[in-house]
Formats: C-alpha cells, sequence, structure tokens
C-alpha cells in the first residue's frame, strides 16, 4: 500500500502506522475534512457546493492520520488528510500537501502507541509501565495519560505527524504540531492587534509539568521557525511557572 510504503520509509514502525494512518477515497475524505459547524451550508446541512468543489480533489484518494485526543482520551476528530493530488494554494504558486479540517481549532497529533514502544520509551527513561487493560483502543490512551505522570521523560515536539512517528518508533516520547505557529495562541481583536499574553494550546497545557524538559525539533532553523520556537518555549515557562 502506498500510506505504508510512505511512512516506513521516513523510519516509523509498521503498528504505529496501521493504528494512525489509514487510506480514504470518494466521499469519506469529505466526511473526515468537513465537520465544522461553521462550514457554510445548504438547507438540508450539507455543505455548499462550492465548498464540495474545492475539495473534490480529494476524492481521488489519499491518506488520513488522527490519533488521541489529550483533552478527552478518545479517539481525536481532528486530523490532516494527504491527497493523493493536491489542489494549488489560491495563489497558484505551490500545491497544498496536507489537508487539515476547515473553520475548526487546530489539534496536535498524540499518535497511538502500540505496547511494544511504549516499552521501548520506557525502557529508554528506566520507567515502570503501568499494567494494561488489554483493550487496545484503552491501551492507546493508556500511554498518554502515563506519559502526563511522568514529568521525568522528556517529550519532543515536531512538526509533521510523520516525525512525531520515527521519533516514537525510536523509544522517544514526541507529538507533532501541524505548523510552526500552532502550538500557543495569541489573543487579537477584530482588527488583529494584540490583546494579550500568547498561551499555550489546551492539548499542551496537558503534557506542561514543571520540571519536564521539552525538546522542539522543527524543520528548518528559518528566522520565522527561530521566532515561533521562542514564543512556543515562552508560552510553555509561563504556564508551568503559573501551575507551581
Amino acid at each position: 500500500m502506498d500510506y505504508l510504503r510512505e511512512w516506513q520509509q521516513s523510519c516509523v514502525d509498521e503498528q504505529l502506522i496501521r493504528l494512525n494512518v489509514m487510506p480514504l477515497a470518494g466521499a469519506t475524505p469529505s466526511e473526515y475534512l468537513l465537520y465544522s459547524d461553521r462550514l457554510s451550508r445548504r438547507n438540508d446541512g450539507r455543505v455548499s457546493d462550492a465548498l464540495l468543489k474545492r475539495y473534490e480533489h480529494t476524492e481521488r484518494g489519499g491518506w488520513w492520520c488522527s490519533g488521541i485526543d489529550l483533552l478527552t482520551g478518545e479517539n481525536d476528530l481532528w486530523g490532516c488528510f494527504k491527497p493523493k493530488f493536491p489542489r494549488l494554494s489560491s495563489d497558484h504558486s505551490k500545491p497544498i500537501k496536507y489537508e487539515h479540517p476547515p473553520k475548526t481549532t487546530t489539534g496536535l497529533f498524540a499518535l497511538r502507541v502500540p505496547p511494544h514502544l511504549w516499552q521501548r520509551i520506557a525502557d529508554r527513561w528506566q520507567v515502570p509501565t503501568i499494567p494494561q487493560s488489554g483493550e487496545p483502543a484503552q491501551v492507546e490512551a493508556e500511554f498518554w495519560e502515563w506519559l502526563i505522570q511522568h514529568p521525568e521523560i522528556p517529550i519532543c515536539i515536531t512538526e509533521g505527524a510523520k516525525k512525531a512517528g520515527a521519533l516514537l518508533t525510536a523509544g522517544y516520547a514526541a507529538i507533532a504540531l501541524p505548523g510552526i505557529y500552532n502550538g500557543y495562541r495569541t489573543p487579537r481583536d477584530s482588527e488583529g492587534s494584540r490583546l494579550g499574553r500568547s498561551h499555550l494550546i489546551p492539548q499542551l497545557q496537558k503534557l506542561a509539568v514543571a520540571g519536564r524538559e521539552i525538546y522542539i525539533a522543527f524543520d528548518q532553523d528559518r528566522k520565522s521557525t527561530r521566532l515561533n520556537s521562542s514564543h512556543l518555549v515562552i508560552s510553555y515557562a509561563v504556564f508551568c511557572l503559573k501551575k507551581k
């Protein structure tokens, strides 16, 4: 399968791939992407024809990735879809490689972790695991609850789900953001003027514990990457100080 080969080429464990990634085609990608109540809809509740037209390229197939919602412990509704044939940006300058649900708040990728990788991470940091429930879906959520309860385990924050998968495969706890701007929120007024200090997104707040080491592993050392990494670090530090 194309998606399996693509992820394995990024050094991601096969079982982890199968837990978090699936091929989609036809009308199904739109069902995963176009769920926001803020989308333009017809009187019968279906999204507008214009919106369906914008996403018709997804009907030709691709893969979807989503993980665990750290706020609820349930499967995350939010995720990303990589179409085989991407559409172009509004200025037609480049293809849009990944599609995320429009008109929704972006989340993060806390991938479902199979037991053997959980054990690999526990062994690396010499932390005991907890008894597992035996129910696969519950075990996947238990990993993240276990990680939250062990601040001695560092967490890598990277950009893109495949990179998080590769780090988890290697025995490092890792979550992924969909982009370098998505780990924090900056309150602004209707005109875009800043209203206050940036703050961590709620999902990262769950992982933010005083004393936990955080490694930021974004794609490139661009000026914008360095700037947004610093915003994320400051937001994380301020949140941890407030919890003390």
